[in-house]
């Protein structure tokens, strides 16, 4: 997936799949993709075609862009184990993710854009790099004089369907925040189905 500069919510729609927890994301009346043809039936999908929508859905969620999933991975398949459950763990681990997974983002777009003005630091060094991976044990802050603008995200964030996952630890007075450990396959619940073998499959063809 190229850089997309659309409305987000006609993205969800051209992917078939809600890929914020947002309520407009997740709520979405038109289920139809957009556009004039979009209530034309179509035929059923070559197995390429739905090995590349998990592909779309996936990469729109994480707002990855194709050069780095494919990065990714490659990553993942010399990874040790299952590569589904790499490339799972790599996604989940990315900087702006784990912004987006504590809260301090309404969206992984506005996480995105945040990691990359320099809002947050990572064991008292800034970090503007999105796809940053964490590690366990990682303390992740806000910059100094940048409080009150995550405290005003973080009281907006009530109506977004998700909770904070139990591999992150998180202080919202102090806004401080530690990585427990990496996320396991299970924990990670995207709002849709994913079905991340043909994902590998589309790469190993």
């Amino acid at each position: 997936m190229g850089t997309y500069h659309g409305p987000k919510v006609r993205l969800t729609r051209r992917v078939g799949a809600p890929i914020a927890e947002t309520p407009k994301h997740t709520n979405v009346r038109r289920p139809q993709k957009p556009g004039i043809h979009g209530k034309k039936r179509r035929g059923r999908p070559s197995l390429y075609g739905e090995q590349l929508q998990e592909k779309r859905k996936l990469s729109a969620y994480y707002d990855v862009r194709d050069r780095q999933f494919t990065r990714h991975l490659k990553q993942a398949q010399t990874a040790r184990g299952s590569s589904t459950d790499a490339l799972q763990r790599i996604l989940e681990s990315r900087l702006d993710n784990v912004i987006r997974r504590l809260h301090w983002a309404r969206t992984i777009w506005q996480a995105h854009q945040m990691v990359s003005h320099g809002h947050f630091y990572v064991n008292g060094h800034k970090v503007d790099i999105p796809s940053y991976q964490v590690k366990p044990g990682d303390q992740i802050t806000i910059k100094p004089g940048d409080e009150e603008s995550i405290r005003e995200i973080v009281a907006t964030v009530e109506n977004v369907e998700s909770r904070v996952p139990e591999w992150l630890s998180v202080d919202d007075e102090h806004l401080t925040a530690k990585v427990l450990r990496l996320p396991e396959p299970s924990e990670v619940r995207p709002p849709f189905e994913i079905d991340m073998a043909k994902v590998i499959e589309l790469y190993t063809r």
